[in-house]
């Protein structure tokens, strides 16, 4: 039984615990992005990126409300008749 657990552990094993704890820069890169994503700051995680985050969702928001602002003014043309 001690065999089938040491064989089990060998795979279960990351390997930065095999390494001896060093860690790749690229981890380290992607935990301090993580970090600013965690602040707790009030601002909903689409808009934690900066300015450019802010451009797009409020250009999505104009372009959404134009949609319907549009199908708006489709649905009054088709449903009142045009007086001649």
């Amino acid at each position: 039984m001690n065999v089938s657990r040491a064989v089990i552990r060998q795979f279960a094993t990351s390997n930065v615990a095999k390494s001896g704890g060093e860690v790749h820069k690229g981890y380290l890169k992607m935990k301090d992005i993580q970090q600013k994503f965690q602040v707790p700051d009030g601002k909903p995680v689409f808009l934690k990126g900066g300015a450019a985050d802010q451009v797009l969702y409020r250009l999505t928001v104009l372009l959404c409300l134009g949609g319907i602002g549009g199908m708006g003014k489709l649905f009054w043309d088709l449903s009142v008749p045009k007086s001649e």
